[in-house]
């Protein structure tokens, strides 16, 4: 006739099913891992340039693009959680070229960097130069 309810079985469900608590633990995972790839980044002495179809992409667009991802945290809180702090650690670390995001220049294709000799000789004075 009565039943006895055991409300520590259901609290314990409760916090295993929290999407909120699993997505700041990810997210928080997403943002070492961010931290990590730009420290080593950051450390190279000429790091490269990211292109793709001949156009810059920077890696705080990346990053933004990533952020997105935050709007699945209550369907799918790990993959959402990691990937928008992951986002947010490359976006942070690209703040300062925000105003060229999302411009897609054109590589630029130069001709080959001109070699450099000891001397030149000058078609107006006919004198050899030293540089």
């Amino acid at each position: 006739m009565f039943k006895i309810r055991n409300s520590a079985k259901k609290t314990a469900v409760k916090e295993d099913n929290n999407p909120t608590g699993k997505n700041n633990e990810a997210f928080q995972t997403g943002l070492s891992i961010a931290k990590l790839l730009t420290s080593y980044w950051n450390s190279q002495q000429k790091p490269g340039k990211a292109y793709i179809f001949n156009r810059r992409v920077h890696h705080g667009e990346i990053g933004s693009l990533l952020g997105l991802s935050n709007l699945f945290k209550k369907s799918q809180p790990l993959p959402a959680g990691i990937l928008s702090g992951l986002g947010e650690g490359l976006a942070k670390d690209d703040y300062g070229d925000r105003k060229e995001w999302f411009t897609f220049k054109k590589k630029n294709h130069s001709p080959e960097p001109p070699t450099t000799t000891k001397s030149t000789h000058t078609a107006v004075s006919g004198k050899e130069e030293e540089r």
